[in-house]
């Protein structure tokens, strides 16, 4: 009986560590998907300044100092996007570690009800064990009794 309170204990830490490690890899990997999705934006943006240029340029309606300043812009937008995606690794590794940890718990979890599962199966037979014998001997008390 002790023995199973314990691995009960066991399995309920275990459980909100998980819970715990499963929201922190969430959360990591969201950090991670919303630096990725803004280096992706301003490379949008910076692709649309270019089409913007190449329509002005077709055009002719637009100087060439606007020009210049747009297709600065346009490479800056860029040069962002990239220095993004640079200090999104540091992010990826901290997912990966946060998803790592959690599949840990997650095994161990899985573990922890596997042998949870085997105590309770175990008890239960103990338990039907112990109640036929009863049974048996009752009935035998009762057959010895009426002969």
């Amino acid at each position: 009986m002790i023995r199973k309170q314990a691995i009960e204990a066991v399995l309920r830490v275990t459980r909100l560590k998980e819970q715990q490690a499963a929201a922190v890899a969430q959360r990591e990997r969201k950090k991670l998907n919303d630096a990725i999705v803004a280096a992706n934006q301003l490379d949008h943006f910076a692709d649309e300044y270019r089409n913007d240029l190449s329509t002005g340029i077709g055009a002719e309606r637009v100087r060439p100092m606007n020009l210049m300043r747009i297709l600065d812009f346009a490479r800056k937008l860029e040069s962002t996007a990239q220095e993004q995606r640079i200090a999104s690794e540091p992010l990826k590794l901290r997912a990966l570690e946060a998803m790592e940890t959690y599949y840990t718990l997650r095994l161990r979890l899985d573990g922890l009800e596997k042998l949870e599962r085997q105590t309770r199966l175990a008890w239960r037979r103990a338990v039907e064990a112990r109640e036929t014998r009863e049974t048996e001997d009752s009935i035998a008390s009762r057959l010895g009794r009426s002969s």
